[in-house]
């Protein structure tokens, strides 16, 4: 029997190595992701702003990060709220396993 590979919920995440905010920020969405999630749902793409090939972020990020971002929806700017970090990453994987069980039927 083939099982249907499910591509992972991406969260980009917009940081700069110079800020506080993003290492604690870095320390609690990690563990989430990693320890409290199923495996492989989520992936965490870390996007260094001060980068000069993400200058577009840094225009758009400079006074922000840390940023997260799954598609268009922030789900946190500046400090990282985690009961509303878990709701949001809940909702996500909820919608996403409802969207699965659609294309399966």
């Amino acid at each position: 029997m083939l099982t249907k590979i499910f591509k992972p919920i991406n969260i980009r995440f917009f940081t700069r190595p110079s800020c506080s905010l993003c290492q604690s920020a870095k320390e609690i969405i990690y563990p989430a992701v990693e320890e409290d999630f199923p495996k492989n749902r989520f992936t965490i793409e870390e996007i260094d702003i001060d980068k000069e090939n993400n200058k577009q972020y840094f225009d758009k990020f400079k006074n922000d990060v840390p940023v997260g971002m799954i598609d268009q929806k922030i789900i946190f700017k500046h400090r990282i709220d985690e009961d509303k970090l878990y709701y949001d990453l809940e909702t996500f994987l909820r919608q996403q396993i409802k969207k699965e069980k659609e294309e399966k039927e």
